[in-house]
């Protein structure tokens, strides 16, 4: 099958789409399909980016965002005669906007928190727009069941497939582990939670920092990878909390994360909206369990005392009691269950497989 995906994002640049885009293209391409990618170009980045199997096309964004749709149109009729896919996959709102290639089937992954906003926030003229968007679609795909819902009536079939992660690039490595605990200052006693999210009001980190206020174990140490605008409001709430047991590394390359994940106990996601989402599929790929909020895709992940706990969104003192909840059971016996999990149904071969099952549904060549 001959696939070209669209999108904003794509690696180096972070997010939950981006790693998403990059992942299914190459298990695609493992598959023996044919796929392109075109995408954003950002300073420092190549017009054109060849990955083993496939190539990514970036076109460089100007003038306002609300035309930036527009231009990826652009690019993507001039490079259709030369590519000639049986089909586009769009991922995210943005791009979708502008899009009117009628020959050809369109799918379109809704992955964002940003829609379920709109959808909050309502009003005649939001849903005149999502319906003029989503008309356009015959094939509406979301990594969340949250995500998949849509207020109106749609003609386009619609399907949950969630988000996978790539198991096999997550082995613990027990050496590594030791080494990096010990270059951050942990003891063998300490439990080192991870918490890999954009500081960004709906990823809720700063009810984390909140909940750190109930928390009494002395072995607890956060560890926190990403950056945002919330920043300096939630390392001041950790600081109050709990002092210098909380480590903020800012923004690291995705590579990197692999190591700090192998160097952690267990995982946190306090968001408040999310997909199926991904850095989670990542700590329980490196054998963590994971203590969550019960939103969006992240009950998927979750089998509530098994390989982790869930709890309430925007609730510290909740969150605060499964943490410490976490802390008296055995770690590694739910990290086992976490990394079952993913091999058994969320590698990204078997996410790809699903897609491409789901593509067969706008196109007879897609099975």
């Amino acid at each position: 099958m001959n696939i070209l995906l669209l999108t904003f994002d794509y690696p180096p640049t972070p997010g939950g789409i981006s790693a998403h885009v990059r992942e299914l293209a190459k298990a695609f391409s493992g598959a023996g399909h044919k796929v392109t990618v075109v995408a954003r170009r950002r300073r420092g980045e190549d017009a054109l980016l060849r990955e083993p199997g496939w190539e990514v096309h970036r076109v460089a964004l100007r003038f306002a965002a609300p035309l930036y749709g527009l231009q990826l149109r652009a690019a993507v009729k001039k490079l259709l005669p030369r590519v000639a896919p049986d089909l586009v996959h769009i991922h995210g709102m943005g791009p979708l906007e502008w899009y009117d290639i009628t020959h050809l089937p369109l799918v379109y992954t809704n992955h964002t928190s940003g829609y379920l906003k709109r959808i909050a926030k309502g009003g005649w003229r939001r849903m005149w727009m999502l319906k003029r968007h989503f008309a356009k679609v015959d094939l509406f795909l979301a990594p969340s069941r949250e995500l998949l819902e849509v207020p109106f009536a749609i003609r386009a079939r619609r399907e949950f497939i969630p988000n996978g992660v790539d198991a096999d690039a997550f082995v613990r490595d027990e050496g590594q582990r030791q080494a990096l605990r010990s270059r951050l200052g942990y003891g063998e006693e300490d439990k080192v939670a991870i918490v890999t999210r954009r500081l960004v009001d709906k990823n809720g980190v700063i009810y984390l920092a909140r909940a750190c206020r109930f928390l009494e174990d002395r072995r607890l140490r956060l560890l926190v990878i990403g950056d945002g605008p919330e920043r300096a409001a939630v390392e001041a709430e950790f600081r109050r909390h709990i002092g210098d047991r909380a480590l903020f590394l800012g923004n690291k390359r995705h590579e990197e994360i692999i190591a700090y994940y192998g160097a952690a106990d267990f995982s946190i996601l306090p968001s408040l909206m999310e997909a199926t989402s991904i850095s989670g599929l990542e700590a329980m790929a490196a054998g963590l369990p994971l203590v969550g909020t019960s939103v969006g895709g992240i009950p998927e992940l979750i089998q509530d005392g098994d390989n982790g706990l869930l709890c309430r969104p925007a609730d510290p003192e909740d969150l605060a009691e499964k943490i410490a909840l976490l802390l008296g059971c055995d770690l590694q016996a739910m990290g086992a269950r976490s990394r079952r999990m993913v091999e058994e149904r969320f590698d990204w071969r078997q996410i790809a497989a699903a897609t491409v099952q789901a593509y067969g549904h706008v196109f007879r060549g897609g099975r």
